[in-house]
């Protein structure tokens, strides 16, 4: 086995069980409701797989665009995780990391005419549910508007993923990423429904609390897995 391949395999190895250790203490501390203990272990996710990107991607624009992603969701995190405050900062780099995935999507997909056309359905998109949602609820018209264009990113890089998931296993984990993101931000928009009047239960606030880290953590580890599998042939 050469270094190279001795190296990777070292990093994959550590990788997963760091990861794995942090799925199971942020699930373990939510599960007691320990949430103050918590916070700083929900926080090294999103560094483990900067981490994890750095050391085993080769050079090359796929890798400067998902460790731009990385670091922009790492200062989301920061805001949103550790500081708990300044949380229209944290979707502005919530948003930024989505746009760097839609990049990469539009990158790899090498289509000026798909890409006009995709971004401009995007364009359209964003302001229409900006628009809806800052109409439908009241109050925190900042905040809302921007989580409406963070998930509407989202959402479309989801759907942009899912088109080209038929190109491979790298595809495939970068569409499963994804997916589960989305189902983290669902599980957070419920946990904060209180904001837009929503009211659920004390028993499933702390279900959601628990799901929104069996969600986040697995797509931010399937991300950093889709990409060391692409730096030869990318998305198509």
């Amino acid at each position: 086995m050469k270094y190279e391949q001795k190296l990777n395999l070292i990093s994959y190895i550590s990788f997963g069980a760091v990861a794995l250790a942090v799925l199971i203490a942020t699930t373990a501390l939510n599960a007691v409701r320990e949430y103050d203990a918590v916070r700083p272990i929900e926080f090294l996710t999103v560094p483990l797989c900067l981490i994890f990107t750095m050391v085993t991607l080769r050079g090359g624009t796929d890798k400067t665009i998902v460790l731009c992603a990385f670091l922009c969701t790492t200062i989301a995190d920061l805001f949103m995780i550790l500081l708990e405050k300044y949380f229209e900062v944290s979707l502005v780099f919530f948003a930024a990391a989505q746009l760097f995935y839609c990049a990469r999507i539009q990158l790899f997909r090498k289509d000026k005419k798909y890409s006009a056309i995709a971004l401009s359905v995007r364009a359209a998109l964003s302001v229409i549910v900006c628009a809806i949602a800052a109409t439908a609820f009241q109050g925190e018209t900042a905040l809302i508007i921007l989580a409406a264009f963070y998930f509407t990113n989202l959402a479309l890089n989801a759907v942009e993923a899912l088109i080209s998931a038929r190109g491979g296993v790298k595809n495939i984990l970068f569409f499963a990423g994804l997916i589960l993101f989305m189902g983290c931000d669902i599980c957070v928009g419920l946990n904060s429904g209180y904001m837009a009047g929503i009211r659920i239960s004390s028993g499933a606030l702390y279900a959601v609390n628990i799901l929104i880290w069996l969600f986040y953590i697995p797509s931010q580890i399937l991300l950093a897995l889709s990409v060391p599998l692409t730096h030869k042939k990318e998305i198509s």
